[in-house]
């Protein structure tokens, strides 16, 4: 376990919309980040105020993940998104609580790790591709069973992982790059009295 300040301080991480409402969901308990560094990120004990892009009018602030179509109705025409990265922690809603650092390869990953970033399973096109598949097999036991469900799994995550990429970053970064990154488990946390309203 890593670890590369004093624990407990105060820092912002950027989440997606998606990956936003997966917290939210109780579904995304861990993230990875590109190892730029042999120095982690983050610390265990350390608090991190989620960055989600958001809105403020004369209503409140609003947040993006609420709002599933986009439209949210306590916003008019003038009003608009604002990009997550200027979001500062005096109007974020959520605070994680750092568990756990490691590093280690991106794509050494089991379906548990997939599961932790919270993201969903795709189904192969025409379901199952082995040559042994046949009508109601996924009731039986199945020594190929476990790769399927990783297949699923790591496509999911694959899209993800290079979707947050800039292009000319996918072929050093992405997933079929394989680089090391951190891997960063949390749990939801009360928001520290010294972060205002």
């Amino acid at each position: 376990m890593k670890a590369s300040n004093a624990p407990g301080t105060l820092k912002p991480i950027l989440f997606n919309t998606e990956m936003v409402r997966a917290i939210l969901a109780g579904k995304k308990t861990c993230t990875r980040r590109i190892a730029k560094s042999e120095k982690p990120p983050f610390a265990v004990g350390d608090i991190l105020y989620v960055r989600e892009t958001w809105c403020i009018n004369t209503f409140g602030t609003h947040y993006r993940a609420d709002w599933p179509n986009g439209a949210c109705p306590e916003m008019d025409g003038d009003d608009r998104w604002h990009p997550s990265i200027h979001m500062g922690k005096d109007i974020a809603r959520i605070f994680l609580r750092v568990k756990s650092v490691e590093r280690g390869p991106l794509r050494g990953m089991e379906v548990a790790d997939f599961q932790k970033e919270g993201v969903m399973p795709q189904n192969r096109p025409g379901g199952c591709k082995c040559a042994w598949a046949q009508e109601g097999c996924t009731e039986r036991p199945c020594k190929n069973r476990n790769a399927y469900e990783w297949w699923r799994y790591m496509t999911s995550f694959r899209k993800l992982w290079d979707s947050t990429l800039p292009m000319a970053s996918v072929q050093t970064l992405g997933w079929k790059a394989n680089p090391d990154v951190w891997v960063i488990e949390f749990e939801r946390t009360e928001r520290p009295e010294s972060v205002e309203d």
